[in-house]
């Protein structure tokens, strides 16, 4: 596989990545160039990897963290806009949509749930991708899923008055 093939082929797939961790269109874009540069730097690597979507992604994550280690007064996605809106006095769940509902449900999850979740629907990866980015058990990745997806399942009928 040429760069070029490996560049057309996963840029909408890490951009989307970057952008829900950055929410912000500038940033996603440094953040994207400077994934696809080390990619770039790094090719003759690949040739040994059995998995080049995977190997991307590691270094896109890896170049998040890289970015918020170097920014550190910068807040990651949703956690800064909790500080750009007033405070609610009324039950956080009434009256929202269904996309607003499951993005404040995405909220309650831990960090390494929310990573799962970005991985598996935002990024479109395969659970032996997430496997090889994380550093885990293809197996227990897929029952963390399942279990996640019924937490945000709850949580967004709770949202929308379900329960």
């Amino acid at each position: 596989m040429k760069f070029v093939e490996l560049y057309d082929a996963y840029f909408d797939d890490i951009y989307r990545y970057v952008y829900v961790k950055t929410s912000n269109k500038w940033d996603t874009e440094d953040v994207v160039s400077d994934v696809f540069r080390k990619a770039f730097e790094k090719f003759s690597v690949l040739e040994g990897h059995p998995n080049d979507k995977a190997w991307l992604f590691t270094i896109a994550r890896n170049t998040v963290i890289d970015y918020y280690r170097k920014n550190k007064s910068l807040l990651m996605g949703d956690e800064f806009e909790q500080y750009l809106s007033p405070l609610q006095f009324e039950d956080p769940f009434d009256g929202t949509t269904e996309k607003e509902c499951l993005q404040k449900s995405l909220r309650h999850l831990s960090d390494e749930d929310l990573e799962i979740t970005e991985l598996r629907y935002f990024a479109d990866l395969k659970f032996k991708d997430m496997a090889v980015i994380l550093k885990k058990e293809e197996g227990s990745l897929r029952v963390k899923s399942n279990r996640i997806t019924k937490k945000l399942g709850v949580l967004v009928k709770k949202c929308l008055g379900g329960l």
